[in-house]
């Protein structure tokens, strides 16, 4: 059965979302030594008596582990989606707290790895997109047409192939 037109578009968003995610990671990663330069100067303020060694472990550890948690959100999303349009509705429900870590999460990234002023613009701009388009992605799902649909892809009989006979 053919997703009816809110799903298709929720399944659009959501694929725009994952690539805007995509596209903060990235961005940030390739200008990391800009950012564990910022860290380090934060996280130094944080505890003046730190060695060197220690602060660049935690600027690591803040750096990479905010990047890999819009990596992991990310990824929950995709195979959430996936099981949603497997006809799995309890799948929809799973997704919106895992929108709302989302939000966590890009609040998160925002403090920590985008760089103030216009060095961040770009990044700032796709995390935004990122959870703005995974938010309406989850709206959609949750309209009467796209519940309607999960039902009836849930309750309706296996299509067999045809193999050579009539009809």
């Amino acid at each position: 059965m053919r997703p009816p037109g809110p799903a298709r578009w929720a399944r659009t968003l959501w694929l725009a979302s994952f690539l805007a995610g995509f596209g903060v990671i990235l961005t940030d990663f390739l200008g990391r030594n800009a950012h564990f330069e910022r860290l380090k100067g934060v996280i130094g303020g944080m505890v003046p008596d730190g060695d060197a060694r220690a602060l660049d472990g935690a600027t690591a550890v803040v750096f990479l582990g905010s990047l890999g948690m819009l990596a992991l959100v990310t990824a929950m999303e995709a195979v959430l989606l996936a099981v949603v349009f497997r006809h799995r509705g309890w799948a929809r429900w799973a997704l919106a707290p895992v929108v709302l870590l989302h939000a966590v999460v890009t609040v998160v990234i925002a403090d920590f790895v985008i760089a103030p002023g216009a060095d961040g613009v770009l990044a700032t701009f796709l995390l935004a997109a990122q959870y703005i388009l995974a938010a309406a992605g989850l709206i959609l799902l949750f309209l009467p047409s796209v519940s309607a649909w999960l039902r009836r892809g849930r309750t309706a009989p296996p299509v067999t192939p045809n193999r050579g006979g009539r009809g």
